[in-house]
């Protein structure tokens, strides 16, 4: 379980990481509750190329906006 938790804990820092750096060289970083959580795979989904992400990227992202819109 602990080894889980820690790739976890990898990706939503590897997700933030992203988000903060990538999503800001286009636009000014959006509120995580501007939009439905169901919305943000596909929005994320459709500007990946731009950024150039890899799918493991968008994932560590939506991951990341998804934890913390649970909080």
């Amino acid at each position: 379980m602990q080894a889980r938790t820690n790739a976890e804990v990898a990706t939503l820092r590897q997700g933030r990481t992203l988000f903060v750096h990538r999503c800001i060289e286009c636009h000014t970083l959006p509120p995580f509750w501007h939009y439905r959580a169901e919305d943000w795979p596909h929005i994320i989904d459709t500007m990946s190329h731009r950024a150039n992400l890899r799918p493991a990227d968008r994932d560590a992202i939506v991951a990341y906006i998804l934890a913390v819109r649970a909080q």
